[in-house]
């Protein structure tokens, strides 16, 4: 027999090893091989050749059970089923340590050990990577599943499935299987071993001689394989000839009857020997390790009896019988068949030849015992999520995309009502839509009536575009049964679908504009009698969650679209088919590691600072929110909305901006002025706002400043005027002609929930500020009383309401509604963060309404202060600023304007400013890093703003870098400074400097 060269060319190497070294002549190997081989007696070789399975749970005496049997037999092998990871390296390191000879641990993990084990990441099924049409990514994936599998001491992975699912009805293969296309599934077979092998995990193909095409599941019954043997090497036996040419280490032979194959009555392929031995090891040359199926079952068990199957097994060319119903039956029963003649001690022997070179390659001479410290952080790494995001990513197919409907646009022309079939409780996917734009959710459970969908019908007839996520594939079961080392599943009908769910599919593809994502088996959408297709369809192919988080952000553009369909849906869809889509720049939410960052770094230093200001009640709480090449790398809130820790903080709070809001409010209005060519930054500010023009009877000391000196904070205006006290007598008490407890004609001025301010009060603020004292210009002192102007400013030149204009012009098409000002009007008061316990003025906690004074005295809504949102929201903004204007496939604002106003302006007066918004120190590069600002790391080009509330935000376009601080720091009061006397804010954003600069 000849030898087989197990290589990938000369892309298989370990450590400097080819994996040749398996089965080639190696002088180490051979020593160990036959030291080990001449140790065991006779008993022991057979033993040698059975591996049985354990589980990793509570069930102590069958635990005992396996490592009694490993001690007394001197097994083989064990195979690990369902169970805990922490569990597992126990029983390893138990059964081990009575091991006379290394066991080989093996999972059947064909989507990583996560498909076993309890708490653990798992990849997606085979059928979704091969919608990617990417081998490369199928070997990372593969090879973050060995790195899993050496962590917990696992050798051997039955693993790829390499049939051709060609049967829509496969009841045993279905989403195991790359697709139906014999050439791509042996290309992503192929990568996927090799991802195993070149870690030393020996990758079992199966399940030879082909499964894919059988409407029985071999553990209940024996299936038929019909086909003539042409058919048969075109398609069942392609991959797996193709896989041992190229290297593979392990074939698992399937419990099929092929009459092609092997012609006598009922005999499983397993048992064969024209099928094992005949092609395997004859015509195909094979020398790695053949192991069967489970033995026990139903497709083995009704050609024999235990024992007798395991040496028919055995004489057919295996290697390795598996699971079988009872180890002592079946030793008795191969010892049985050697004393009849049935079998010969020459092939025995040269089994456990084999068996121990497998033991030799995959490390075993070197064995020791595992280490169960920081085992789920291990087996849950960045890099295991990296890589699993990668391959749903490409994975993800998009069916149809009428009118180009996807990526979503005009986020402030659509009511979106998100359904989610088949559930009851919002899921990842609505939640991540959500993230994106205002979303309403509905739902329909399971087995849901046509009444319930005649009332969601009515319900969504104020919507004009409904999300739909079809979650079914996991759904509608009826019972269930465990056989052997699967779950055979029988539906009551295919994939889960109902006539309920036809007839919504049937409304949203004819009656309303609707995109539907298909959480399940493709299959399903085959089985569908008269598919009415949406505007937009995606295959998603699963229901896990980073599956549904990614679809979301598929359709609004945070992603592309990449995926091909594996297999062919009906008369619908063709294998092949999927539309190739580009993301559109907005938001994409991922992890550090994306970004080339680490998410441990990030987190253990963020949450040090974070959690030492709350320690010593800097503030009660935080959300800090970054964004590297437009990936949201870190999201993240810490703390509580005060300090008796009654509720925690969570990422949808909105805080009040204070100060931040020039930059995201007033400064937005007067940057869009200035690109629709209504504002000159080079005219005088009483050009515009005449009320600063001089008169006969109307003094100014303004009429000259100009627009560019008022932005920059150096035209001499003073800091702050205290307006609210113009309300007041004795500093107590509120002077009643100012002042109602509701809203009514002339009282309008929201300052408090149940206390409301003269509308004529805005005159007083404006002759305040225009009769205020003024500096000689040129030195940069921070004022913020023009910003008082801006929304009236806006609302002259532009004909809309300050609000208005900001929230067509960016809030609404940003899908940033939690950017709002008064939002006790839309949020509950629970959602919003307080502030201060006011006991001058509102005598009362301030808590959706602003925390400045002169702002509220504007009723809310000014451009100094007033704006509330969540970090999630308000990055975006921030987002389309330091990308020049853009953001989601839309050009907000010119590319020059927006340059013009984040430049410095003076940069010779040691000026730190450009044009409203703030910068780093003109020279930060040359202070001493605890003088700069806003930290070491902030380059000449990036901009941002702080709050007096705590808040702080930050731009950085040479790094492309957005960062965003929300706090409420002036809780209980503002005396409270500490925030900025630990530099909390600025630290934190240090911290992605550094990340991003490797200064660890």
């Amino acid at each position: 027999m000849k030898k087989l060269i197990f290589l990938f060319g000369i892309l298989f190497t370990l450590a400097g090893q080819c994996l040749a070294q398996f089965n080639t002549q190696n002088p180490e190997q051979e020593q160990w091989v036959d030291s080990v081989f001449q140790s065991l007696t006779p008993d022991q070789r057979i033993a040698q050749l059975i591996w049985i399975n354990a589980y990793a749970d509570d069930k102590v005496e069958a635990q005992m059970k396996v490592a009694d049997l490993v001690k007394k037999y001197n097994l083989g092998g064990v195979i690990f089923f369902t169970g805990n990871p922490e569990k597992q390296v126990q029983l390893t390191n138990l059964y081990q340590s009575v091991a006379q000879t290394p066991l080989l641990i093996a999972m059947d993990a064909e989507w990583g050990v996560g498909m076993r084990l309890y708490g653990v990441t798992s990849f997606p099924y085979n059928m979704m990577m091969g919608a990617s049409y990417d081998p490369e990514l199928v070997e990372q994936a593969t090879n973050q599943m060995a790195q899993q599998m050496k962590r917990l001491g696992v050798q051997v992975s039955f693993g790829p499935v390499a049939d051709i699912n060609t049967q829509p009805l496969n009841p045993i293969i279905g989403m195991r299987s790359f697709g139906e296309s014999p050439k791509e599934v042996t290309e992503l077979s192929l990568a996927y071993a090799k991802g195993l092998q070149k870690n030393g995990i020996i990758a079992v193909a199966k399940h030879f001689p082909g499964h894919g095409d059988t409407q029985a599941d071999s553990h209940l019954t024996l299936p038929l394989v019909p086909y003539d043997r042409a058919r048969l090497d075109s398609v069942e036996l392609y991959p797996f000839k193709h896989m041992v040419e190229q290297g593979v280490t392990g074939i698992m032979s399937a419990h099929l009857h092929v009459p092609h194959l092997d012609d006598h009555d009922g005999i499983p392929s397993s048992l064969s020997p024209k099928v094992i031995t005949g092609i395997l090891r004859d015509e195909w040359s094979f020398d790695g390790l053949v192991v069967t199926d489970a033995m026990n079952m139903g497709g083995a068990k009704a050609f024999g009896e235990p024992g007798e199957l395991e040496a028919l097994a055995l004489k057919a060319g295996n290697d390795v019988v598996e699971f079988p119903k009872d180890f002592v039956v079946a030793l008795e029963g191969i010892k049985k068949a050697l004393k009849e003649g049935k079998l010969t001690w020459a092939e025995i022997d040269e089994k456990c030849h084999r068996v121990l070179k497998a033991k030799y390659w995959a490390g075993l001479a070197d064995y020791s015992p595992l280490s169960a410290k920081n085992l789920m952080a291990d087996l849950n790494s960045p890099e295991v999520e990296l890589a699993k995001r990668k391959m749903i990513e490409a994975s993800i197919t998009l069916l149809e995309n009428k009118n180009e409907i996807l990526p979503l646009q005009g986020l402030d022309t659509l009511t979106v009502a998100c359904v989610a079939v088949g559930r009851t409780e919002e899921t990842p996917f609505q939640k991540m839509l959500g993230k994106y734009t205002k979303t309403t959710n509905f739902f329909l459970p399971e087995r849901f009536t046509a009444e319930q969908l005649a009332e969601l019908k009515t319900r969504l007839k104020d919507y004009n575009l409904v999300v739909a996520g079809v979650h079914l594939y996991e759904a509608k079961r009826r019972h269930s049964m465990q056989v052997g080392n699967m779950q055979a599943v029988k539906p009551e009908r295919p994939y889960g679908l109902t006539d309920e769910t036809e007839a919504l599919l049937e409304y949203l593809g004819t009656e309303k504009k609707a995109v539907e994502v298909f959480f399940s088996s493709p299959y399903a959408l085959a089985e569908v009698k008269d598919f009415k297709a949406p505007a937009g369809l995606i295959m998603a192919y699963q229901n896990d969650t980073l599956v549904q988080e990614l679809s979301a952000q598929l359709i609004f553009g945070g992603i592309g679209a990449k995926g091909k369909l594996p297999v062919s849906l009906g008369n619908y869809y063709r294998a092949g088919d999927g539309i190739q889509l580009d993301g559109v720049g907005r938001l994409k939410y991922t992890i550090a590691e994306e970004a080339g960052m680490s998410s441990a770094r990030l987190s253990h230093r963020i949450d040090s600072i974070a959690n030492d200001a709350i320690a010593q009640q800097a503030t009660p709480g935080c959300s800090v929110f970054a964004v590297k090449d437009g990936k949201v790398i870190f999201s993240k809130t810490y703390g509580y909305h005060t300090f008796d820790k009654r509720i925690p903080v969570s990422e949808d709070d909105l805080y009040d901006l204070a100060s931040v809001t020039k930059v995201s409010a007033a400064t937005a209005a007067v940057l869009k002025l200035t690109d629709e060519g209504m504002i000159d930054l080079d005219d005088r500010f009483s050009d515009y706002w005449t009320d600063w023009r001089k008169g006969l009877f109307h003094r100014s000391n303004k009429e000259d400043l100009g627009w560019r000196e008022i932005l920059a904070h150096r035209s001499g205006l003073i800091p702050y005027i205290q307006y609210w006290k113009e309300t007041m007598k004795d500093k107590e008490q509120l002077i009643e002609k100012w002042y109602m407890p509701q809203s009514e004609d002339g009282y309008s001025l929201e300052v408090a929930p149940g206390l409301f301010l003269k509308d004529k009060f805005k005159k007083t603020v404006y002759r305040d500020i225009r009769l205020s004292s003024i500096n000689p210009p040129g030195k940069y002192v921070y004022s913020g009383i023009t910003f008082l102007l801006i929304p009236e400013l806006t609302e002259k030149l532009s004909g809309k309401s300050y609000v208005e204009f900001l929230d067509d012009n960016y809030y609404k098409p940003l899908g940033a509604y939690h950017v709002t000002y008064k939002p006790l009007e839309k949020y509950s008061k629970d959602q919003i963060i307080p502030t201060e316990y006011d006991s001058l003025y509102r005598k009362q906690l301030v808590q959706g309404t602003v925390h400045d004074e002169a702002a509220a005295v504007m009723g809310g809504v000014s451009g100094n202060a007033g704006l509330f949102a969540n970090a999630n929201d308000l990055a975006k903004m921030v987002q389309m600023y330091m990308q020049m204007g853009s953001y989601g496939g839309r050009q907000y604002l010119s590319e020059a304007t927006m340059k013009e106003f984040t430049r410095y302006q003076f940069p010779e007066e040691n000026n730190r400013r450009g044009l409203g918004f703030d910068k780093p120190l003109v020279n930060n590069k040359e202070v001493d890093a605890e003088d700069s600002y806003p930290c070491p790391g902030a380059s000449p080009e990036s901009f941002g703003h702080s709050g007096f509330t705590g808040t702080f935000i930050w731009a950085d376009p040479k790094y492309k870098l957005v960062y965003v601080f929300l706090s409420n720091r002036v809780y209980p009061t503002r005396d409270n400074n500490l925030l900025g006397k630990l530099n909390v804010r600025t630290n934190i954003l240090q911290v992605f400097y550094d990340e991003i600069n490797g200064d660890l």
